[in-house]
């Protein structure tokens, strides 16, 4: 049986060490949080596996490489190990084979080309010829190739949730390509083995209906036509393009005069500002200079005070005796201290004249500053009043009036689209109604799957399903006509929201690729999914153990050893990480953002900018 699995993933160049990630052949889990690359993963393996980027799309890997060279996959197979790397923004491949089946050298992902990858994938899953597919009902046929089936075994994170079924193309290919695709993995029947006509009643009555359906939105149509000749009716068109002209030169000026305005409002707003915290300044100078000027009236009293002390005690002799010998002794006041008391009373004379001027100075700044001030709040009143009163209503104004012109342009032009879309209907209805019975042969793809073929995936999904706790799991199948899982009768877009229907999703691939090895059908031994738990919900009051979250995990952890499965998930989003186990087949590789601590992200030197 062939198979292969991914063993090593490597981003490389650009001066960077390289960026690894190897797999194990069991259970893969690549957690962390947002932006650390773990999406990156999925889109680097499948630049690998061909996938190039259109020109009028970004793509992660070719506009932001972040200076990165190449993208290397390396594949083990039971006959040896293939490496393919790929330059970033070329489509060139170069491919060292150690299987015996596998021709090393230089390859295109272009599917269309000599020597295209697509040749090598199909050959590792055992399909050596060119096969061909229906690709539609009338019975047209288009190559088998590696990206018509890659979405059965790799699912990225912009497709997981989606409402469509899992088991066909999420891109542009049809229905019918894709059903067939999976029929070939299956059973290997192709475009060769099948065909059905179509009842030709059958295709009466979808012509039928299709007049019908014509002929209603033909009349949806002559209703609102009319309904918008008499609107137009009531206003005058022919010159409304030039009242728009000058409506739209009115608002440009007046806006103009608002903005500066506006911008005048401001510099007004910090000029205040700036007065104010000079205002602030004179105020705690003026404070200073009163408190001085207290101090220094403190100081007079107290020198007038030891004057006058001294002067009055200047005419009496102080007479005493000494202690020892009884003699008299004489002592007269000092005539040299009243003079330094003098002095000093002098200068603190000079220095209160002083602090007058400077008091006197300040309080004509503070003065000046406070007109200032309210002279700048005048203005911008006057020019705020200005600004709301008068330049705001005039634009609200005019912007109504062009509102109004601009919606008899829109009439206008959808009564022209409606004229078309008339002549169009019209001309279809003709071609119906004169259109032959159909004779020739439909080819329904879906009418080839057998009931114990799909039986046997149900079984698969149901098992699938059970083991993850989800709801109404007995009751699975597979709608035929949508080919989507339905659960209790009810159509996956209508019981379900985008979390339950992406881990669904993820359910469904995973049953069906395990059902295509145990049919021995073709299919790689691997199965990628990105964030098929990150948009579930459920109800608080569902314990752990019994929530899908805790099922869905326990599901791949116990099925771990039995194939590759590479999940990539957002920390927060599962219910428990459970811990790397080789033996167990289990490996886990976490990005922590944290540059001190574990493995940052995927790009080695690659970080966050927002952190």
């Amino acid at each position: 049986m062939n198979r292969f699995t991914i063993k090593k993933l490597t981003v490389s160049g650009g001066g960077h060490h390289d960026s690894i990630i190897e797999f194990t052949d069991g259970l893969n889990l690549i957690i962390g949080p947002s932006n650390t690359g773990k999406s990156l993963i999925m889109d680097c393996i499948d630049y690998a596996f061909g996938f190039t980027p259109k020109v009028n799309r970004p793509s992660k890997i070719v506009d932001n490489s972040n200076g990165y060279t190449h993208v290397e996959l390396e594949l083990k197979t039971n006959k040896g190990l293939v490496s393919l790397k790929r330059k970033i923004g070329t489509t060139k491949v170069s491919v060292i084979s150690h299987h015996p089946e596998i021709e090393g050298g230089t390859y295109s992902s272009n599917q269309n080309a000599k020597k295209s990858i697509n040749d090598i994938f199909l050959k590792l899953i055992g399909i050596d010829d060119v096969h061909k597919i229906l690709s539609s009902q009338k019975g047209s046929i288009q190559s088998l190739t590696w990206r018509s089936i890659l979405h059965l075994f790799f699912m990225k994170q912009s497709n997981i949730d989606r409402e469509s079924s899992a088991l066909l193309s999420p891109n542009a290919m049809g229905s019918t390509s894709s059903a067939a695709a999976l029929l070939y993995l299956l059973t290997g029947k192709d475009a060769n083995d099948f065909q059905k006509q179509e009842d030709p009643a059958i295709s009466v009555a979808k012509r039928n209906a299709i007049i019908m359906y014509i002929r209603e939105k033909r009349d949806i149509l002559s209703q609102r036509r009319e309904k918008l000749e008499e609107l137009l009716s009531k206003h005058n068109i022919s010159n409304i393009q030039t009242m728009i002209d000058k409506i739209s030169t009115e608002i440009q000026a007046l806006q103009t005069e608002l903005n500066n305005a506006t911008q005048k409002s401001k510099k007004l707003m910090s000029e205040i500002y700036q007065q104010n915290s000079k205002l602030s300044e004179c105020n705690t100078v003026l404070y200073n200079f009163h408190s001085l000027s207290k101090q220094y009236q403190s100081d007079v009293k107290r020198l007038g005070f030891i004057v006058d002390g001294q002067i009055a005690s200047s005419g009496h002799r102080l007479v005493s005796h000494c202690p020892f010998c009884d003699a008299e002794l004489k002592s007269n006041p000092d005539e040299d201290y009243i003079t330094a008391a003098a002095n000093e009373l002098s200068k603190l004379g000079k220095h209160i004249s002083e602090l007058s001027d400077a008091q006197s100075s300040a309080e004509e700044k503070k003065n000046s500053i406070e007109n200032r001030i309210a002279s700048l709040e005048a203005e911008k009143d006057v020019l705020d009043s200005y600004i709301t009163n008068e330049l705001q209503p005039k634009i609200s104004a005019f912007k109504s009036e062009l509102d109004k012109n601009l919606q008899i342009i829109r009439w206008q032009d959808e009564l022209d689209r409606i004229h078309q879309e008339e002549v169009q209907y019209n001309a279809d209805l003709f071609e119906k109604e004169t259109e032959e019975d159909p004779k020739e042969t439909k080819y329904n793809i879906l009418s080839s799957y057998e009931y114990d073929l799909v039986n046997g995936f149900e079984k698969e999904l149901i098992a699938a399903l059970t083991s993850s706790n989800f709801g109404g799991a007995s009751s699975a199948r597979l709608n035929m006509k949508s080919f989507d899982i339905e659960i209790d009768g009810h159509s996956k877009p209508t019981c379900m929201g985008g979390g339950y229907s992406a881990v669904l999703n993820a359910l469904t691939v995973y049953a069906m690729t395990n059902y295509i090895y145990k049919k021995a059908g073709y299919a790689p031994g691997f199965l990628a999914i990105d964030s098929a738990l990150s948009q579930l919900s459920e109800a608080e009051h569902i314990k752990t153990e019994e929530s899908i979250k805790y099922g869905f995990m326990h599901f791949l952890i116990s099925n771990a050893l039995k194939r590759q499965v590479i999940v990539i998930e957002h920390k927060d989003k599962i219910p428990f990480v459970p811990k790397t186990d080789e033996a167990k087949g289990i490996r886990v590789t976490e990005f922590t953002m944290n540059k001190q601590s574990g493995r940052y992200g995927f790009l080695n030197d690659v970080f966050n900018p927002e952190i």
